[in-house]
């Protein structure tokens, strides 16, 4: 096994040879060093100091990082550098490096290399190196510390388990950003500590993927399942075949067709990493056509269950030495484990208890669906709503039958797993699901596509249309702006907006011309509720420019009328 330079002591003892491909190409280790002795100059950081940092191209981003070490500052790795992040940390740093709002840089300004060095000290083990943050996956971002003996003992295992030269030769190429753990420890400090060279940019798409992957005669792929499942088939893979040594997938469990199918096009393992940010990487699995192969801890890991079925990882890279997991899981014979979902996707609606990553399992289950997502929306009641990434075929049954066609057919197979109540609500169909630069699905962003404008509209789920007659099937949102207010703990559907529509679909089906001028012998007889179906027909008295509509159900009419034009 290869001996790791050790991080704490970068500085001093790695050897002078490339560290990383920067877009003007090579990048050695002194002018490396340069740069983190021009940033140990320029940044005003003291010991025992939080600093935040962020940086897109990699090599400025280790300079900064260093230096920031040396200066006895923890840094704190937020995932973006977006104004309200910007402000969510000012209260928690002393000061902001790197590409931050209002932030100045001189990035240019490189010192000579015949600059004098600073006499670089080793870390502590128990010096805070790192302050991450949870992706939001389950909520608010939390902050979690890494000391430099975690992190050291984290890269240990992953050389444990891959060591070897030839590894080592082949050139980082990623579609991660390094502000997050997986992409730090994958494609900076693992490739750093091993003396393994590393891009300074990130690939953005599959082509850029493609591209710079055939500069190397090795390279090893850092990737997610969002890049990997979209790998464009149309370009020359097969091409690639020798010179990929591996492709590492983390941030969610990828699809066993998807790693099989990237594994054909680039004839090399496709690893999985299983983690989280508080315990970095745990363990790992590559995926066969004859397996589907359970999760293997990483050297130096041991993993157990609770009596609740939850994983306990135990090992030094872990705060306390130990690390309760939300996730559940089995144990096999063999020491590995197979995931369950999420222990605290368990959510109360009208007293019943729902699986949240049960329903997702379900939903991928079905032919039309590819990905789900799932969460509680508490409005005027808690409802369950599933965000899904259709398949060929769903997409396909979506565009030829409807919104509406395809929530029946997933609703009637959801009906033979769960009770009406843990029934999806709320649906939102999309072509890919909302990653973020980490690979991630986070609630806030699965929230984000059912914050809407204000509903005004119902669904139309058919409609008939015969010379100047009309009828039109109709769901009702319980959403509706006009169920505001009307009335309090029990709202009803008002008979002006009933007229409202009638006039606008006898507009826009029908031909209504001219200007509403009066209502005729209106009647309103039963209400309508919130999620109430009900049908509207309608039919236009041209010569004498009259629109005649009735609300009708299984229940009998709803409300009837003339609206007369002129």
């Amino acid at each position: 096994m290869s001996a790791l330079i050790p991080l704490s002591d970068w500085l001093r003892q790695a050897p002078e040879r490339p560290v990383a491909v920067g877009a003007d190409g090579m990048v050695s280790r002194r002018e490396l060093e340069a740069r983190v002795a021009w940033w140990y100059r320029r940044l005003p950081a003291r010991p025992g100091q939080r600093w935040a940092l962020y940086h897109q191209d990699t090599v400025e981003f280790a300079a900064m990082l260093l230096a920031l070490w040396q200066r006895g500052s923890t840094v704190c790795l937020p995932g973006d550098n977006r104004p309200a992040t910007h402000a969510r940390l000012q209260p928690r740093v002393a000061g902001f490096a790197g590409q931050f709002p209002g932030v100045e840089a001189h990035y240019r300004d490189a010192p000579p290399l015949s600059s004098s060095l600073p006499d670089w000290q080793p870390l502590t083990a128990d010096f805070p190196a790192l302050e991450l943050y949870t992706s939001g996956s389950t909520g608010a971002p939390k902050p979690i510390v890494k000391t430099v003996a975690q992190l050291e003992s984290e890269l240990a295992a992953l050389e444990r388990r891959w060591p070897g030269p030839e590894e080592a030769r082949a050139v980082v190429v990623a579609t991660v950003s390094h502000q997050h753990l997986y992409g730090l420890t994958f494609r900076l400090l693992w490739p750093l500590c091993r003396g393994q060279l590393f891009e300074a940019e990130i690939c953005q798409l599959t082509e850029d993927v493609f591209r710079r992957a055939r500069r190397y005669p090795h390279f090893v792929l850092v990737s997610t399942p969002s890049h990997l499942s979209r790998l464009n088939p149309a370009l020359d893979w097969h091409s690639l075949r020798l010179s990929c040594h591996a492709v590492l997938s983390s941030a969610a469990p990828l699809q066993r067709a998807d790693s099989l199918r990237v594994a054909v096009l680039l004839d090399a393992q496709i690893r999985e990493i299983y983690g989280s940010s508080e315990t970095g990487a745990v363990a790992w699995r590559v995926q066969t056509p004859t397996s589907e192969a359970g999760w293997r801890p990483l050297p130096g890991l041991d993993c157990e269950l609770t009596p609740e079925g939850r994983l306990l990882v135990t090992g030094p890279q872990l705060e306390g030495g130990r690390q309760l997991l939300a996730d559940r899981a089995t144990l096999s014979e063999d020491g590995g484990f197979a995931l369950l979902g999420r222990a605290d996707r368990i959510v109360k609606i009208e007293g019943k208890r729902i699986s949240l990553a049960e329903v997702e399992q379900v939903a991928e289950e079905q032919p039309l669906i590819k990905i789900a997502r799932a969460l509680a929306l508490s409005r005027r009641r808690t409802e369950i709503a599933l965000v899904a990434e259709l398949t060929p075929e769903g997409r396909q049954f979506l565009q030829t039958r409807g919104k509406p066609a395809l929530v029946r057919r997933l609703r009637e197979a959801f009906a033979r797993h769960f009770e009406p109540v843990a029934l999806p609500r709320r649906w939102r169909f999309t072509e890919q699901m909302p990653y973020n630069q980490q690979g991630k699905i986070t609630v806030d962003s699965l929230m984000a596509m059912f914050r809407q404008q204000d509903v005004k509209w119902p669904e139309v789920l058919g409609q008939t249309i015969t010379g100047r007659s009309a009828d039109l099937a109709l769901a009702i949102p319980a959403t509706l702006i006009y169920f505001d207010g009307h009335f309090a703990g029990n709202p009803i559907l008002p008979g002006i907006t009933q007229v409202h529509w009638a006039e606008h679909y006898g507009r826009t089906l029908l031909g209504v011309e001219g200007t509403f001028c009066r209502l005729e012998v209106a009647k309103f007889q039963q209400v309508i509720f919130p999620d109430a179906r009900v049908t509207l027909g309608m039919e236009y008295q041209a010569d004498r420019q009259k629109l005649a509509f009735r609300y009708f159900s299984d229940k009998g009419v709803h409300s009837s009328g003339r609206i007369c034009f002129s």
